[in-house]
């Protein structure tokens, strides 16, 4: 996938798929149904958009907040699980999924920065 797509396209595609999990969140009030449809899409479109973009450096940190977001991807797809069964357990999880994506979101380009910067600076 990431051979055929670009990087605006895939990041096209996350913003939509955040905005579509947002939008799911809130028309949960009115209609369950396609609150949940709209959830599985979201939350769809964003995991194929993060595990077709790994973490491209080599440090651990950064690989480990990749893993982060990993982890934050399988709480969005358990919670749209309990959203389409109709459990109010997924406003949790969601949540879960929203702090650890968020952390390894704002940390991951600057991890990634710095380690480009050390390179650098390693070079005579």
């Amino acid at each position: 996938m990431s051979k055929f797509l670009s990087d605006k396209t895939k990041d096209f595609i996350f913003k939509a798929s955040a905005v579509l999990i947002l939008i799911a969140a809130v028309v949960y009030m009115f209609n369950q149904t396609a609150a949940s449809y709209t959830m599985i899409i979201g939350v769809a479109g964003f995991a194929l958009t993060t595990f077709f973009s790994p973490y491209p450096g080599k440090s651990i940190r950064g690989k480990r907040l990749y893993n982060i977001q990993i982890f934050g991807i399988v709480f969005m797809v358990m919670s749209t699980y309990f959203m389409f069964v109709g459990q109010n357990a997924w406003i949790v999880l969601m949540l879960i999924a929203a702090i650890l994506t968020l952390y390894a979101s704002v940390l991951l380009p600057k991890v990634y920065q710095k380690e480009l910067d050390d390179e650098e600076n390693k070079k005579p």
